[in-house]
């Protein structure tokens, strides 16, 4: 008895000089929502004269793309837009509000959001452009982005824009890309190259999307209508 005991014994201290120590604070202690980054991301302003029918609507789906984006992100977490559309009503927080240093901040701070995405868009005479930008609520710093293109393409600006926020927010967080890319991925890519003159590069991106899917039409079709341009 006593010889077992005594075996026994330095694995008994052990034990209980473990469960004696203090455990100090860290990430894994904290509870899940403080572990990731949160984002809100707030309806689009119209910066143009007036709605037309090729914008109508356009503030909110803006914002619904770029959730849809982010959404399903274990690493990211997004507020509602009942939560988000609640403080803004019960506080009156105006366009006016949200633009200002300090009422970005309050917002924040009451949704308990880490980075607020928000921007316009204006039409006029056909064309259409959108601005965005992500910023960081505690450091009052904001990145931009902007897309343009004819207003008639508003479906795909939107796709290619939504995208290019979330990928933005992502590289900005330092979180992980994902998987590889889809032809859709190229086909958006290649889409923002085009709005942004680089029509070579833009074909190449085409092209690796109809690799991957030789059914995307959409790619199809804007690749043929480059390589068009090219021959005029």
């Amino acid at each position: 008895m006593t010889r077992r005991f005594n075996l026994l014994l330095p694995s008994l201290l052990l034990l209980a000089a473990c469960a004696a120590a203090p455990v100090s604070p860290g990430k894994a202690d904290l509870p899940p929502e403080a572990k990731v980054p949160t984002v809100a991301v707030l309806e689009f302003e119209d910066h143009g004269i007036g709605q037309t029918v090729s914008t109508q609507g356009l503030g909110r789906t803006l914002s619904d793309r770029i959730s849809e984006q982010l959404a399903g992100r274990p690493d990211l977490r997004l507020i509602d837009r009942e939560s988000l559309q609640k403080i803004l009503e019960e506080l009156s927080f105006s366009s006016l509000d949200i633009a200002d240093r300090d009422g970005q901040l309050r917002l924040g701070k009451l949704l308990g959001a880490q980075y607020l995405i928000m921007g316009g868009y204006t039409s006029l005479a056909g064309s259409l452009r959108i601005d965005g930008r992500i910023v960081e609520v505690e450091k009052g710093i904001a990145e931009g982005s902007s897309l343009e293109g004819r207003a008639a393409e508003r479906t795909l600006l939107e796709k290619s824009f939504s995208k290019q926020m979330a990928d933005q927010l992502v590289a900005k967080v330092g979180l992980p890309k994902g998987t590889a890319k889809s032809a859709q991925d190229f086909f958006l890519q290649g889409l923002t190259l085009e709005q942004s003159n680089n029509n070579q590069k833009a074909l190449e991106m085409y092209q690796k999307a109809l690799a991957i899917d030789p059914q995307h039409h959409e790619a199809r079709e804007r690749m043929e209508n480059l390589l068009l341009k090219e021959l005029k």
